[in-house]
């Protein structure tokens, strides 16, 4: 029997896992630079949450993972991370405010898998709840660029557009009743293109050319007074160039009631959004609170720099090999007092001979070696071998700690 990954999830062995640590690792940082506080939600929740009107909306039934429990209860595995954050506000009203909040964990959806898309991903959030202020919306822009910059991107943009520009420019000529149906729509147009739209808009009657309009002219006015303030506020940051105002951006979620934006990595490949969500909160029986936030899907922006062949820091390896077994215990209180030294340290956990063990530490990539044997517990001194250069040398403790930092 063989068994594989269900559709749409994938298995990181180490070294994608270790790129993936490290990225999450950085994200986390940054957003505690800027501020944010951890918080941390269920992997499901209700569908009564997750299908809220004003919020993913029933129809979010057929996109997510939803299922029952054994009394019958309606859940669903969390389609973001902003509905879980919208619950806790709601329910904990004497929380200060303005609330920063970030957010590290996967997330799931029911697409359908291609390149760069699963169903199962990791995703990082930024939070500001109690503020209608767009310094909100450009802390939380620029935590993002913080975060691209600190992995090594240097070519990457931010979409933006406004939700009430787009209400204004097609709302009137549209049943409003209809206006999220034609914003989850319109956001598909990088996925399925301008005739697939088209056609999607046509089959509920809303293929109207100031609908359509959306589609070819991207040249939403930079007057917009929003966006206007918006790049203003970003310039201290350093960020007001990566914003690219783009008309067709509408970011599919119901909730958006402002400024929505996306961010592309080079190759045109968006790796996260989010936008002003200033009504969700008090939809979800809270009291009415400005919010805004942007996450990141770490999937892909590891993914990428795989891609790119893009350089991260590791940590360096040793190996500790145990000449025979009189010497095995030694070897492990050597390699114990490495790892309180703050050296990541492997010890032979098999009877393998020297020969072999030397193949384990060359195939876990680790970089050093200590030999440890009879002459080396006698004088303290310790073989060092380079496994990338080849050297040998004797040590002591302190001088591998020193030449391993």
């Amino acid at each position: 029997m063989k068994f594989q990954t269900p559709k749409g999830t994938r298995d990181l062995m180490p070294e994608d896992a270790a790129r993936m640590n490290y990225v999450r690792s950085v994200v986390s940082r940054v957003f505690e630079s800027f501020g944010f506080a951890p918080l941390y939600t269920p992997a499901f929740e209700s569908f009564e949450l997750l299908g809220a009107k004003g919020g993913l909306g029933e129809a979010v039934k057929d996109e997510i993972y939803y299922f029952k429990d054994k009394s019958d209860r309606e859940l669903g595995l969390r389609f973001d991370q902003t509905m879980p954050l919208a619950r806790v506000i709601s329910s904990n009203p004497q929380m200060p405010k303005p609330f920063k909040r970030y957010a590290v964990g996967t997330v799931w959806r029911y697409d359908n898998p291609q390149a760069m898309r699963w169903r199962e991903f990791w995703q990082a959030d930024a939070d500001i709840v109690g503020s209608s202020s767009i310094v909100a919306d450009a802390e939380v822009i620029a935590a993002a660029c913080t975060c691209l910059e600190k992995l090594g991107f240097k070519d990457y943009s931010i979409r933006v557009n406004n939700r009430k520009f787009l209400d204004a420019k097609i709302g009137k000529s549209v049943d409003k009743e209809k206006l999220p149906q034609i914003f989850r729509i319109l956001d598909k147009l990088d996925k399925i293109g301008e005739e697939g739209v088209r056609a999607e808009l046509r089959k509920i009657g809303c293929d109207k050319k100031e609908v359509l309009a959306i589609i070819s002219d991207k040249s939403c006015a930079d007057a917009d007074e929003d966006i206007v303030r918006l790049r203003k506020y970003l310039k201290p940051f350093g960020f007001d160039k990566r914003l690219q105002v783009d008309a067709s951006l509408v970011r599919g979620l119901e909730y958006y009631t402002g400024l929505v934006f996306e961010v592309s990595l080079g190759k045109n490949v968006s790796c996260g959004g989010g936008g002003r969500y200033d009504d969700l909160i008090g939809k979800m029986g809270g009291q009415a609170t400005a919010s805004v936030g942007i996450s990141l899907g770490l999937d892909r922006v590891a993914e990428v720099m795989k891609e790119e062949r893009m350089a991260y820091p590791k940590r360096e390896v040793v190996f500790v090999v145990n000449v025979d077994e009189a010497s095995r215990l030694a070897a492990i209180k050597l390699g114990q007092e490495l790892r309180a030294a703050g050296i990541d340290c492997a010890t032979n956990v098999t009877d393998r001979p020297m020969a072999k063990q030397f193949d384990s530490a060359e195939s876990m990539g680790a970089r050093y070696v200590v030999i440890v044997g009879k002459d080396e517990i006698k004088s303290k001194k310790f073989k060092l071998r380079d496994m990338e250069t080849k050297k040998q040398s004797e040590k002591t403790l302190q001088q591998i700690v020193k030449a391993v930092e």
